[in-house]
């Protein structure tokens, strides 16, 4: 059984703690925020989670509403300010475009009580089986999220079609783009290399 304990932001399997994606990609990029202001990152963080719900939430809503009224319940139960609107918007026209149809939504996965971690999405795109990971930043890390989604897909002990970032920037074009697998040998190196680190800094 997996949980999540929120306040200290640590994953449990089977009521052992285990270290979570996001800390294994800080290993991997320990300088990837080191220039940021703490509280530019809490609220970038706290837009993005904003987003990843609102998409949830519209996801939802079309099982029961029409498209339209779907989108207005969302903008309204999470008060979306206008730029946020304008990114749920953007999502709206790229699952259009695309035929993205989610399949799963926010699920907790882990991977052999190595590692533990949350999946934004797993859809079917112009009929393709694809794991997404929703980014509302400035600017897209591929290889950050390279190694990210490949960490999710190795969790699962399944083999998508292809890898996807659904990029959501402020007061951009949302946009659509696949991202590169790391091979099974490269995402256990770097994971030994982290177990074998917290192993001696204990």
């Amino acid at each position: 059984m997996i949980e999540f304990l929120e306040e200290p932001h640590i994953y449990l399997v089977d009521g052992i703690v285990v270290p979570s994606v996001s800390e294994i990609l800080h290993f991997i990029f320990p300088d990837k925020y080191k220039n940021v202001n703490k509280a530019i990152l809490n609220a970038k963080a706290k837009y993005g989670t904003k987003i990843h719900e609102s998409v949830e939430m519209y996801e939802n809503n079309i099982k029961t509403m029409s498209l339209e009224e779907a989108f207005d319940v969302t903008v309204r139960t999470k008060e979306l300010n206008y730029i946020q609107e304008a990114s749920l918007r953007q999502y709206v026209k790229l699952k259009q475009k695309y035929k993205i149809e989610v399949l799963k939504q926010e699920q907790m996965i882990c991977y052999k009580k190595k590692y533990a971690g949350r999946f934004d999405m797993i859809a079917s795109i112009d009929n393709c089986f694809c794991l997404c990971d929703i980014k509302t930043t400035a600017e897209l890390d591929e290889e950050y999220l390279s190694w990210q989604l490949s960490y999710y897909e190795l969790a699962m002990n399944k083999h998508f079609d292809k890898l996807y970032a659904i990029w959501l920037p402020k007061k951009g074009l949302g946009v659509l783009k696949e991202i590169k697998r790391k091979s099974k040998e490269e995402l256990l190196k770097k994971l030994n290399d982290f177990l074998e680190r917290e192993e001696n800094s204990e």
